[in-house]
């Protein structure tokens, strides 16, 4: 089985746990990672929000899986647009990791509660406003690269602190490096947080092989946050965040969706049957649009 991935450390840490998880569970599996340039690997200057938002993590390795050049394909939950070629999928969704944000302050003094106005690094729309709603005096810069490339420039100076995703960290075995994990009342997490995506094209063979790797608890919770997403047709054009959490057959559900700026901040909750995950995302989406969310987005869109 060829496994299809970006060349990250990260993305290689992800890829391999699938790799062992299918060979653990059909014992003498071979596989094969293959590796796959993406265009935001390519581009590392400029913001996600400006070079395409989501999909550019995720086209070229989709383009390979369409063609045959590999079965499965490995991504990040979060990197994943909402919409999918018509003739891919994710049969299986394993289970999430640590879904929170992180505070990595290069003093070592946590985020929360300062009122100071540090100097913190990060490419995410979602993260920076909630941030500045938070402590508008922060200084926000844009960070971009791999982990390790992260916390190098804030050793070097160039920022105080990184926010980061927690998983990322603890995949990498980089734990020791957080300083502080951000509360959900100040960090809501991108959809599809800490969960990772195997896609396939539909109706292939492999799918019976993955089938063992199957979290139902985070497949609803996913599908909710990206049911979420989708209605309120949001990218990385607009801080929007979401976190479903199954609980037995119920699946709570929070969302937000905030100006740039975090001057305003609409955030709702939904609960309901974990086998209503799609509807659950929608009537939330739909409570914030009816909040004022509505205005938000479409101030952004007419501005880009």
């Amino acid at each position: 089985m060829r496994l299809g991935s970006r060349g990250s450390p990260l993305a290689l840490w992800q890829t391999r746990a699938i790799a062992d998880a299918l060979q653990l569970h059909h014992p003498g599996l071979q596989t094969e990672i293959v590796i796959i340039r993406t265009e935001g690997d390519r581009n590392r200057q400029d913001p996600l929000s400006v070079i395409g938002g989501r999909g550019v993590f995720v086209r070229e390795i989709e383009k390979a899986l369409i063609c045959g050049d590999i079965d499965i394909a490995v991504h990040s939950m979060k990197d994943m647009p909402t919409e999918q070629p018509p003739e891919l999928h994710f049969p299986v969704v394993p289970a999430r990791g640590e879904v929170r944000d992180v505070y990595v302050g290069r003093d070592g003094q946590p985020f929360t509660g300062r009122r100071d106005g540090p100097s913190i690094g990060t490419g995410s729309l979602r993260r920076r406003a909630q941030l500045l709603a938070v402590n508008e005096r922060v200084e926000l810069r844009e960070v971009r690269g791999n982990v390790d490339t992260r916390l190098r420039k804030m050793r070097e100076g160039e920022v105080d602190g990184l926010v980061l995703a927690a998983a990322g960290l603890i995949r990498l075995g980089r734990e020791a490096e957080i300083t502080e994990y951000l509360p959900m009342d100040v960090m809501l997490p991108a959809v599809g947080q800490a969960a990772l995506g195997v896609q396939t094209r539909r109706g292939a063979a492999v799918e019976a092989l993955l089938a063992p790797l199957h979290d139902a608890a985070t497949g609803w919770a996913v599908t909710a946050e990206r049911a979420f997403l989708a209605h309120l047709s949001g990218g990385c054009m607009v801080p929007i965040a979401a976190f479903g959490e199954c609980r037995g057959e119920r699946l709570s559900l929070q969302g937000l969706v905030c100006s740039p700026g975090g001057e305003q901040v609409l955030r709702h909750g939904a609960e309901g049957p974990c086998e209503q995950a799609v509807s659950l995302g929608q009537e939330l989406a739909e409570v914030l649009l009816a909040s004022g969310a509505g205005d938000i987005l479409r101030a952004q869109r007419d501005g880009a």
